[in-house]
């Protein structure tokens, strides 16, 4: 999701765009690494050092509440995710790198029928790791 559709969410939601905001939606727009709430204050507090951790949590509190994000669970952790269009996730075992894999990829069958909702996650060794 762009953070212009975030924003927009935000916005139809009465929520008001502050700085802190604008740049947790400009890291995490098209941002494939599915971070975890601490990597993603690590990154928007190296450009803003007085960006304080509960807004950080908050904001990505509310933007799962609101859609703009999935919240993917690894390993005893939450990831974030901008990507809120039905696909599975492949985590390496060895890196902890999570990858999208796309939805037509994986076919999932409950009870021999074709479930088109349902969502996995999968355990393979990244291309990296493999090397």
């Amino acid at each position: 999701m762009t953070p212009e559709a975030m924003e927009a969410l935000l916005r139809e939601r009465g929520c008001s765009m502050t700085a802190p905001r604008r740049a947790i939606l400009r890291f995490l727009a098209g941002n494939g690494s599915h971070p975890t709430a601490a990597e993603v204050f690590e990154a928007v507090t190296h450009d803003d050092p007085q960006i304080s951790r509960a807004t950080v949590y908050n904001t990505l509190a509310l933007l799962t509440e609101i859609g703009a994000l999935r919240v993917v669970r690894a390993e005893h952790e939450a990831r974030f995710d901008p990507n809120v269009d039905h696909h599975h996730h492949a985590l390496c075992p060895q890196c902890g790198r999570m990858e999208d894999v796309s939805a037509e990829a994986v076919e999932v069958r409950v009870g021999g029928q074709v479930d088109p909702l349902a969502r996995v996650q999968i355990e393979r060794v990244c291309a990296e790791c493999a090397e």
